[in-house]
C-alpha cells in the first residue's frame, strides 16, 4: 500500500513537498510551481499638469523570461484589462522608467508597473499622485503699435494701428489720440474704432490745411490702456500751387532727358537746381522703376522712383522721389551735372553760415507749402527748398510732406547707409545724417560738374 502526504510548513513560496509511504519505505520529493516575475512600481516623481514620471524594477523574471513591461494607470485601480493610460517598456530584467502623458489637470491618478512572462502577469504595488493645477495666465496691457497715415490730403487722412496681443484679456475698445501737439492723449481728441486684435483704421475728414498733426494708436482691456509710438503728418495744400522762388535773382535753366525743366541759382562757386529732381529715366533714356506698392519698394536693390503718397499731382511742385540705388547709376542728373557729394553739401552750408542757420537760408519762404511754423525761412540763397516729405525703408510708407525735404548725397557712410542732408519746418537748421538706409526714398538736387 502506497501513501503520499504533501507538506509546506518551513518551505519557501510556491514550493511543495510530497511525502511517499511505501509499505516500511518513506520516500520524500520536492517540487516548484511555475512562478511569475516579481516586480516593483517606482515612485512617481516630475509630475507636471499633464504628464508624470513612474517605472518599475524586475528584480526576478520568475520561471520564464518577461516578454512585456511597462505601466499603466487611470483615475481607479488599473488593470491590463481596465486603464486609462498603458506605456510599454520592452522586454526582461532590470529597471525601467516611462513617462504618462494626456493626463488631466489636478486629477487623482493611480499608477502600478507589471510585467509578464508566458505564465501570467505580476503587478507592482498601486501609486497614487495629483497632477498640478493649471497656473492662470498672467494678464497685462495689449500689444500694438501705431500705423504709418494713408491717404492723406489737404484735410483728410486714415489712421492706422495693429493690435498684435491683447494681453490675456479681451480689448474692449481701441483707437487713436490725435492733436496738433507732439502729446496728443493729453489734450488731443480720442477716435474710437472697435473693439478687439489686429488691423484697425480711421479715416478722418475737416482737418487744417498746412497742419501738422500727431497721433498715436491706444488699446484698451481690463488692465488699462495702452498706446503705441506717436507718429506724424501733414495736411497740405494741393501741390499745384507754384513754388515761390527768390525774385530778386536771375535764374538759370536746364532741362532732364523727359524734357522738364528747372531752374538753376549759383550759390558761391557752385551751381545748383533750384526745384527738387522730377526725372523718370537715366541720361542714358533707361528707364527708373515707377513702384507703388508698399511690399515691393521694401524688396528692392534696384533703381525705383515715385511720387508722394502715390500721386503724380505732386511731381510738378515736389519732384519725384527716388531711392539711393538710382543714385548709384552715376547717371541719375542730366548730362554735364550730378548728385553732391557729401563734401559738396559741406560747402555749400558752410558758405551759407554753417548748419545752424543755412536751412533757413535754403527754405522757400511762406505756408504755401511749409507747415507752420516755417521757422526762419528767407530763400536768401535762392535755393527754395520745398518740404518734398520721404518714404520709408523697407515699410515703404510716405511721411514728412510739408515738414522736411531730404536730399541724397553721393557719398556712402557705410556700404548700407549714405549721407544726406535735410531741413526742416520746425528750425533753420540743415541736418547731416547717415541713418537712412539706401532703399528709402528722398528727394534729390543736381550740382553743376
Amino acid at each position: 500500500m502506497i501513501s503520499i502526504f504533501h507538506n509546506t510548513i518551513g518551505l519557501a513560496m510556491n514550493k511543495l513537498k510530497f511525502i511517499i509511504l511505501a509499505g516500511s519505505s518513506v520516500f520524500s520529493l520536492t517540487a516548484c510551481e511555475s512562478r511569475l516575475p516579481d516586480v516593483t512600481t517606482l515612485a512617481v516623481t516630475d509630475i507636471t499638469q499633464s504628464t508624470a514620471v513612474s517605472g518599475g524594477n524586475i528584480e526576478d523574471e520568475g520561471d520564464a523570461p518577461v516578454v512585456s513591461r511597462g505601466i499603466i494607470w487611470g483615475i481607479s485601480e488599473p488593470f491590463l484589462i481596465s486603464y486609462s493610460g498603458m506605456n510599454s517598456e520592452g522586454t526582461g530584467p532590470g529597471i525601467f522608467e516611462s513617462v504618462m502623458t494626456g493626463l488631466e489637470e489636478n486629477t487623482t491618478y493611480m499608477t502600478r508597473a507589471f510585467a509578464s512572462n508566458k505564465y501570467g502577469t505580476a503587478y507592482g504595488r498601486v501609486m497614487k499622485f495629483t497632477t498640478l493645477e493649471k497656473i492662470p495666465a498672467k494678464v497685462s496691457l495689449a500689444t500694438l503699435t501705431t500705423e504709418w497715415p494713408t491717404e492723406i490730403t489737404a484735410s483728410s487722412v486714415k489712421l492706422n494701428g495693429n493690435i498684435t496681443y491683447d494681453g490675456g484679456s479681451n480689448v474692449t475698445e481701441r483707437g487713436f489720440y490725435l492733436s496738433t501737439s507732439s502729446i496728443p492723449e493729453s489734450d488731443g481728441a480720442k477716435l474710437v474704432a472697435g473693439s478687439g486684435t489686429g488691423f484697425f483704421s480711421f479715416s478722418l475728414t475737416g482737418l487744417s490745411v498746412n497742419t501738422t498733426y500727431y497721433f498715436r494708436a491706444y488699446a484698451k482691456n481690463s488692465v488699462g490702456i495702452s498706446s503705441g509710438s506717436v507718429i506724424y503728418f501733414s495736411t497740405n495744400m494741393t501741390a499745384a500751387v507754384s513754388k515761390v522762388f527768390n525774385n530778386s535773382f536771375t535764374y538759370g535753366s536746364l532741362t532732364d532727358i523727359d524734357g522738364n525743366v528747372y531752374k538753376t541759382i549759383k550759390i558761391g562757386n557752385q551751381e545748383w537746381m533750384a526745384e527738387d529732381l522730377k526725372v523718370t529715366r537715366l541720361n542714358d533714356a533707361t528707364d527708373i522703376s515707377l513702384t507703388t506698392d508698399n511690399v515691393t519698394w521694401g524688396t528692392l536693390t534696384t533703381p525705383a522712383y515715385c511720387w508722394y503718397n502715390n500721386n503724380i499731382a505732386y511731381k510738378q511742385n515736389f519732384g519725384a522721389i527716388y531711392n539711393w540705388f538710382a543714385v548709384e547709376t552715376g547717371k541719375l542728373c542730366p548730362s554735364g551735372w550730378h548728385v553732391p557729394s557729401d563734401n559738396e553739401w559741406t560747402i555749400l552750408t558752410d558758405y551759407l553760415g554753417g548748419t545752424n542757420v543755412a536751412g533757413g537760408k535754403l527754405k522757400e519762404t511762406g505756408l504755401f507749402h511749409w507747415n507752420t511754423p516755417n521757422t526762419g525761412a528767407t530763400n536768401s540763397s535762392g535755393f527754395t527748398a520745398i518740404p518734398t516729405g520721404a518714404r520709408k525703408y523697407p515699410e515703404g510708407n510716405f511721411y514728412g510732406v510739408g515738414v522736411h525735404d531730404s536730399w541724397w548725397s553721393s557719398t556712402e557712410y557705410n556700404y548700407l547707409k549714405p549721407y544726406y542732408r535735410s531741413v526742416f519746418s520746425m528750425n533753420e537748421t540743415v541736418f547731416r545724417g547717415f541713418g537712412t538706409l539706401k532703399g528709402a526714398g528722398i528727394a534729390i538736387r543736381c550740382i553743376k560738374d
